[in-house]
């Protein structure tokens, strides 16, 4: 009974079964759950081999009995919570996801949408349909002379179910986006504890590498010279550079940075002409410079935000690094600006208890450090927070209260997280124009960066009213991307490394410098925010970061990103190509993204030698990320 309701259980992650393909749905039953009935039945033998050893002692024999069918109620439950979990994370619940969870009462509104009547139900009903289901077959067998015959033929009939799931498994099922949900849920968690402390928290991976694989990841050398990745005529052509020493001597420019929460560069206008969704930043282009391939490191905000300040890349781990590292021993953009004589602000409509980040944003060179509690809205419209709305207010008083003393305000917007709660009474559009399994979510969604697009729409006209347009410069850019099932059978942010995932936007606007849109072609990331900044008000970058401006002729062509939940996965873009490799089972997957943007076809055998120069660069990139978070702690905790 343990091993039927395990399929059950798998099977409600299925769904209701097709009228047409039924052989494929029963085939997809046995991939995802024999290691469940593998599980089972190895607690089933242990415990009919404690029952062998107790036979002469009732009492003892009985407390057996009753403690394996406790447990197994529990394994039940245990199982539902995880099946639920996985559509809402897509994974099973381990240490690093425990870790990542965090802030309970923040999360509870993405989390409380996932929990329905079914799930309630499910929760309810299946570890007590079980336990019912065990006192009925217990009288039963009392009935049934033949138990040994009963036993073995369970025996055969499991490790049939088990031999004919692998088959299936390997043979189809692995190529699945969801293959994970074959894991058992019981061995997920305990593995990724044993995982934890076994490896010290570091990512490791075997293969060797040579020491210019190194050298994306160490601080540029002042004065080194490499060779360009591209021609220095199509840096200039795309960035329409003009003096950079001239422009410094006017009045240092103000920076106002603008973080869309969970706003991948599909979803916007800027990337995907289909969408009419950031009309202001379309609009607002005509002045500004447009990264056509820029990334987010991994789809979560704390790391994503270490890494644009501080131009570090994250540890690959799973943790939450504002919280794991709130001393981070870096210099910030905001310690830049502070120490140029700046005024430095950040502010958001979201809590700043969330991961420690009033404490690592306070420590690392702000000023002031404001949330929803110091915005003018007090009714929040989610768990996470207030309406965009209130954050915008807060900068626009800023830029009108301006003297002569320059700003760096850095503004993180929060509503077009899940739940994607819309502001009252502002009516929704009819926004989708690709067909996906969640188009109602999908819909919220565009409905509300449509919405905070129409608010960032002030900012612009405060810098203009206030006369500092030649004196100001703006960028906007995603913390991460957003999944909604399409093209990937993905969703809400950080399960994958497929573009709508990590690929975000970035618009540099900047009419002192860009009198036309300029597409810059440069693959870059998150590491690399910082310097481009500095480099375009004319500042030094600090010595210790990691990344490059993105006008720099020097910048590698490359790019590294990762997802750390229930799996981890390595990936690197490299000009037009995209590898991904999962440190779990070794998998490959390489796209061509020039011929394939959407990541469909896997082109991996058809071009061994490209994955193993990429997956040379992942190796040295684990190395080089394990030297520098030992440097990091070392300098902390000696």
């Amino acid at each position: 009974m343990l091993g039927v309701s395990f399929v059950a259980i798998k099977a409600y992650h299925l769904g209701v079964p097709p009228r047409d393909g039924l052989f494929d749905y029963v085939r997809s039953i046995l991939a995802i759950s024999y290691v469940d009935v593998l599980f089972a039945t190895v607690c089933w033998a242990a415990a009919r081999l404690l029952l062998v050893i107790a036979s002469r002692r009732p009492i003892a024999a009985r407390a057996v009995s009753g403690a394996f069918v406790g447990f197994a109620a529990v394994c039940c439950l245990y199982a539902v919570v995880n099946i639920i979990l996985f559509g809402v994370v897509g994974g099973f619940l381990t240490y690093p996801l425990l870790a990542v969870i965090g802030d309970v009462r923040m999360v509870r509104s993405s989390v409380g949408a996932h929990v329905t009547l079914p799930a309630i139900v499910s929760l309810i009903g299946i570890p007590c349909v079980y336990l019912v289901s065990v006192a009925a077959l217990t009288r039963l067998m009392r009935a049934v002379s033949a138990t040994r015959w009963v036993s073995a033929s369970l025996a055969i009939l499991a490790a049939a179910w088990v031999a004919t799931g692998r088959y299936a498994y390997v043979t189809d099922f692995v190529e699945h986006s969801d293959r994970q949900v074959a894991e058992s849920p019981q061995w997920a968690i305990a593995a990724s504890i044993w995982q934890m402390f076994a490896d010290g928290g570091f990512v490791r991976m075997t293969g060797t590498f040579t020491p210019d694989d190194l050298a994306d990841f160490d601080p540029p050398k002042v004065g080194e010279v490499q060779t360009a990745s591209l021609p220095s005529n199509v840096i200039r052509r795309a960035t329409a550079a003009l003096n950079v020493r001239a422009l410094a001597a006017r009045r240092p420019p103000n920076v106002v940075l603008i973080v869309l929460e969970s706003v991948a560069a599909r979803w916007t206008s800027l990337h995907n002409p289909l969408y009419a969704t950031t009309p202001t930043l379309q609009a607002e282009s005509a002045r500004s410079a447009v990264a056509d391939n820029f990334y987010a490191h991994i789809g979560r905000s704390s790391n994503s935000m270490v890494a644009m300040l501080l131009s570090t890349y994250p540890k690959l781990d799973f943790k939450e690094m504002t919280e794991q590292y709130p001393d981070f021993p870096g210099t910030s953009l905001a310690t830049v600006f502070r120490s140029r004589g700046y005024s430095t602000t950040f502010v958001t409509p979201s809590d700043m208890k969330w991961a420690g980040w009033r404490g690592f944003l306070e420590g690392h060179g702000f000023d002031d450090v404001l949330d929803y509690h110091d915005l003018a809205c007090p009714e929040m419209v989610s768990s996470w927070g207030v309406e965009d709305r209130c954050m915008v207010d807060e900068v626009v008083d800023q830029i009108a209260r301006a003297g002569t003393r320059p700003f760096f305000v850095t503004a993180w917007t929060t509503q077009t997280h899940h739940p994607y709660e819309t502001s009252p009474g502002v009516p929704l559009l009819n926004l989708v124009r690709e067909s996906t399994p969640d188009d109602w979510e999908l819909g919220r969604y565009l409905n509300i960066v449509h919405e905070t697009d129409r608010h960032l729409a002030r900012i612009f006209e405060a810098v203009r009213r206030a006369g500092l347009e030649q004196d100001t410069l703006i960028v906007v850019t995603g913390d991460h991307g957003q999944a909604f099932g399409y093209p990937h059978e993905t969703y809400v942010q950080g399960r994958t490394v497929y573009e709508e995932d990590v690929h975000v936007p970035l618009m540099v606007w900047y009419p002192r410098r860009y009198k036309a849109t300029a597409r810059v072609p440069v693959v870059g990331s998150h590491v690399d925010l910082a310097p481009t900044i500095a480099d375009l008000v004319g500042l030094p970058a600090a010595r210790e970061w990691q990344g490059r401006s993105l006008f720099d002729e020097s910048h590698p062509q490359r790019a590294y990103f990762y997802v750390a939940e229930s799996h981890f996965r390595l990936a690197v873009r490299e000009a037009n190509w995209k590898y991904i490799y999962s440190v779990q089972d070794g998998r490959d997957e390489l796209y061509d993204l020039q011929a394939d943007p959407l990541e469909q076809r896997n082109v991996a055998a058809q071009h061994p030698e490209q994955c193993d120069s990429l997956r040379q660069r992942l190796v040295a990139w684990t190395e080089a990320n394990r030297r520098q978070y030992e440097r990091v702690e070392a300098k902390l905790y000696r």
